[in-house]
């Protein structure tokens, strides 16, 4: 550039060289965030993932408001600080060596960036997860605090906990090499610091960093492959300290470890991250590391192809059906028969459920009768479930089954303390250290985060005396030579390739070329094996987005279906409330009933658990003469409402929505085939609906529930008119003389 004397400079070369500066500036800046970039990628996930998940934002609610454990915060509370001391480190490391792809990191202008950028970042971990909280209560439903005090003041004391943590930790940065020069005057032996981080000398090789960050690379490398070994056989080691605690520790060490080898790679010229992402995209499409097959029998692992299947001993539908009329139905005209559909929706759709059923079947017991079978699940043939639904089906019919006869009055306590367990810890812990490492690997070696996640379901029905999670889930309905005993559950899932219902149930398969029962549908048992456990059938219908993988089903068996692999996921994919499958059942089993000659009456309950939803029996036909009970939600304060998409968006919105749209669309189909009985509509068919309203606390979505939050389900159950109802279950229900 030609030298301009001062005073002539023309506007034009004032602007390019202002357009000059700039550019070296921007250049500067963008080579000094290059050494510190897994911090920046672990801050700009946990930003994304933190704003736009409402799963994830749950985890901030309960971590720092619902749950009263004060352990747990205080767990949260080191994490974050060990999070943020991790990558205050390893950017300070990354800083002092010498990169000769990278010479601008030399610059002396930029001193004062690597003296303050590690501290930044440091800071800036407990005051995200703070950050995190506030973006969480802002959008998820949940109503005034002031029900109860001391979870109210928890919810603003917590909060400032992190950013007293967030304060304590940049004033440590800034000032330990003073505190550490004044200790070092008066004990000889201590190593002088330089007075900034630029004054240090650079190296060229990691080990002259020093002792003290030789040893700590050594040893954090040393304790994350023992963690990963450890929670591969263990994946409950970590329960007990919350799931946000195990994403930072997860942070803590791909921040450390991934650290070191970007600095090995970037010394000696090789991408390395870029060459890692290149080999697990090979891996997984070429499903050359596929450790997410589901599980045939209880002894099977996710990551071994099934044996062949044995012979098929499980019961026919139609004999179930049969049987359970002429027990049931012999002298009633017309015969009560429950049936129950129960949406997704995680934990909140289990608890939810297991609460409603637990509480009708409490209420429905005759005065003075404990102990027997109980009238309300007596009465109950078969339901259908979605994703956390199923899951609270599966408990409910878990604890009828064990212990035998059943007091009605612990089925809704046993329940809760089944699903009070934290089953989110143990699936992020496989997710971050056991799934992750396997990415990498070639071949099919670990347990996937599912298992992890069956697993910690089984352990907690087993410590509530329920074992038949980890049985076959035929077991339940072959013993004793009594296949009609307990109520058969419909659990739906979704097939990947061709988005069709995946129907299971614990009969021989009622789809054959004569009858398909299922529109747009798959029955499971012809490609499920007769042993398939419990845990993994409720799993493959409650298959959350990334939380629980796609998983790949091999049919393996002397005559396969066709297909004979497939791939399955939440069945919340194609409808999330259950009742498409209901309907289904109703037509089965209202067909059966003519060849017998017996008029039926259903009184179908349904379960919903969307704070948001718009009731449907609120907008039934007022000409449509049929009992019907629900609850009117009031408006939920300041939660977002309809919006504009934009283009990019807009498609993938609207695919999303019309999973809700078809769940409508069932819920109305159910009230239009349902036969009211104008002339006594006390003998009709009759319909109930659960719902959940925007509570006094967030009702979790995920894997993880706290205590207050039962109290919130308990209080919002005690609005429906329980007495009323019991009273009118019992005349239906009542013995025949």
């Amino acid at each position: 550039m030609p030298h301009v004397e001062r005073g002539s400079e023309t506007p034009e070369s004032g602007m390019r060289m202002r357009w000059h500066r700039a550019l070296g500036w921007s250049a500067l800046a963008l080579d000094h965030l290059k050494p510190v970039r897994v911090s920046l990628i672990i801050l700009a996930v946990a930003v994304f993932v933190a704003i736009g998940v409402d799963q994830a934002a749950e985890l901030f609610l309960i971590a720092l408001w619902t749950d009263p454990n004060a352990w747990r915060y205080v767990a949260l509370l080191a994490t974050s600080a060990l999070l943020g001391l991790a990558m205050w480190h390893a950017a300070r490391n990354a800083y002092r060596l010498s990169y000769p792809r990278w010479p601008a990191l030399q610059d002396e202008r930029a001193a004062p960036l690597r003296d303050w950028l590690p501290r930044v970042l440091g800071a800036l971990v407990p005051l995200l997860v703070c950050l995190g909280y506030v973006f969480a209560l802002a959008k998820l439903p949940h109503g005034p605090c002031g029900v109860v005090t001391d979870h109210c003041a928890q919810r603003s004391w917590r909060a400032l906990g992190l950013l007293a943590e967030s304060a304590a930790l940049i004033v440590f940065l800034t000032t330990r090499r003073r505190l550490w020069r004044a200790v070092a005057q008066r004990v000889p032996r201590m190593a002088a610091l330089a007075s900034r981080p630029q004054d240090e000398s650079r190296v060229s090789r990691i080990r002259d960093l020093g002792t003290f960050p030789v040893v700590m690379y050594v040893v954090v490398v040393a304790l994350n492959v023992l963690a990963t070994v450890l929670i591969a056989f263990m994946p409950e080691l970590l329960d007990g300290i919350g799931p946000l605690a195990i994403l930072l520790i997860a942070a803590t060490f791909l921040c450390y470890s991934g650290g070191l080898l970007c600095m090995i790679g970037d010394r000696h010229g090789i991408p390395l991250l870029t060459l890692m992402l290149s080999l697990t995209t090979v891996l997984h499409a070429l499903h050359l590391n596929d450790n997410h097959k589901v599980r045939q029998y209880p002894t099977m692992s996710t990551h071994e192809p099934p044996a062949l299947q044995p012979v098929d001993t499980r019961p026919a539908f139609d004999a179930y059906v049969d049987a359970w009329l002429t027990d049931r139905c012999t002298g009633r005209d017309p015969c009560p028969v429950i049936l129950v559909s129960s949406e997704g929706g995680g934990i909140r759709g289990a608890a939810w459920t297991a609460q409603v059923l637990g509480r009708l079947t409490a209420i429905t017991q005759p005065a003075g009768v404990v102990n027997g079978e109980p009238l309300f699940a007596r009465y109950m043939l078969a339901a259908s479930g979605v994703s956390g639904g199923s899951l609270g089906l599966a408990v409910y019919v878990a604890s009828l089954a064990q212990p035998q006869p059943t007091d009605t009055s612990t089925l809704e306590a046993r329940a809760q303390t089944m699903l009070s367990h934290d089953f989110l810890a143990p699936t992020l812990a496989n997710a971050f250290f056991v799934d992750f490492t396997q990415r990498w690997l070639p071949g099919a070696w670990m347990d996937d985060r599912s298992r992890a996640l069956t697993r910690a379901w089984e352990s907690a029905a087993r410590k509530e005396g329920m074992p038949a999670f980890a049985q076959p889930f035929s077991a339940l309905y072959a013993q004793g030579g009594a296949p009609a005993s307990l109520p058969a559950l419909f659990l739906n899932s979704t097939t990947v390739a061709d988005g069709k219902r995946f129907v299971q149930h614990p009969f021989q398969p009622i789809a054959t070329p004569q009858r398909q029962p299922w529109t747009a549908g798959l029955d499971g048992s012809s490609w499920l094996d007769p042993r398939v456990p419990l845990s993994e059938v409720v799993l493959n219908s409650a298959r959350f987005t990334y939380v629980s993988p796609a998983g790949t089903l091999e049919a393996h068996m002397a005559n396969p279906p066709v297909p004979a692999r497939m791939q399955l996921v939440d069945g919340g994919y194609f409808e999330n409330s259950g009742t498409t499958t209901l309907l289904e059942l109703m037509r089965l089993v209202r067909g059966r009933a003519r060849l017998h000659g017996i008029a039926l009456r259903f009184i179908v309950i349904h379960i919903s658990n969307d704070p948001l939803m718009i009731d449907f029996i609120d907008q039934h036909d007022p000409a449509h003469p049929m009992p019907l009970y629900s609850v009117a939600c009031p408006a939920a304060p300041g939660m977002a409402h309809e919006h504009v998409s934009g283009e990019a968006i807009a498609p993938l919105d609207a695919l999303l929505g019309t999973r809700t749209s078809r769940g409508e669309y069932a819920r109305v189909q159910l009230l239009n085939v349902m036969h009211p009985d104008a002339a006594n509509p006390g003998a009709g068919d009759m319909l109930w609906h659960f719902r959940l309203c925007p509570g006094n606390y967030p009702i979790p979505l995920g894997w993880t529930i706290s205590s207050p939050v039962f109290s919130e389900l308990g209080r919002q159950l005690d609005n429906y008119p329980l007495q009323a109802m019991g009273t009118a279950l019992r005349e239906q229900l009542a013995p025949v003389p």
